[in-house]
């Protein structure tokens, strides 16, 4: 088995320029609610089931979720983005790692935007290693695509069209 990345996607793919694109025209708002509600969805259930259904993680994702539907400044959640950080570099399976990692990037769009798109690469990594550590290359950079295609759908469809206050975005990639 070759060596298991950290994060999945090329920054450089149509998929991953395409997902930059519609963040940029989004508000931090709707950025962090929809990160958040990625993550509750499709990313806790693989993080609860390794790691023997504990729940840290899903009470934080609620607690940052409450940070936004609550107006409250994004820096009400910092000791929650730092505990999720802190649950990710303690768990040594590269799923769960993984899951944990994309959760606590999530919950990191409370203060920095830019997470709307940074957690994707760790969501890519949890549910590709969820279908099998050991699929051959090809199939995992095709579920990778197939991964970022539903993450921009999935933005689309919560998109605010002609957002009037969209998030200052600039991209270190």
């Amino acid at each position: 088995m070759a060596k298991l990345r950290k994060m999945l996607g090329d920054v450089n793919s149509p998929e991953c320029i395409a997902m930059m694109r519609l963040i940029e025209t989004q508000s931090e708002t709707t950025l962090a609610r929809w990160s958040l509600g990625y993550v509750e969805s499709r990313i806790l259930p693989i993080y609860q089931k390794k790691a023997g259904g504990d729940n840290r993680l899903a009470a934080l994702i609620q607690a940052c979720q409450m940070v936004v539907q609550q107006n409250q400044p994004g820096k009400t959640g910092k000791p929650w983005i730092q505990e999720a950080g802190q649950i990710a570099r303690e768990t040594p399976d590269p799923i769960t790692q993984a899951a944990a990692r994309a959760i606590a990037a999530a919950c990191g769009t409370l203060t920095t935007p830019t997470n709307a798109l940074g957690f994707l690469f760790y969501a890519a990594a949890a549910l590709v290693y969820d279908q099998g550590l050991d699929l051959p290359a090809s199939e995992m950079e095709e579920l990778t695509r197939q991964i970022w295609q539903d993450a921009h759908a999935s933005l689309s469809a919560q998109s605010v069209k002609d957002e009037p206050c969209p998030a200052k975005i600039q991209w270190h990639c």
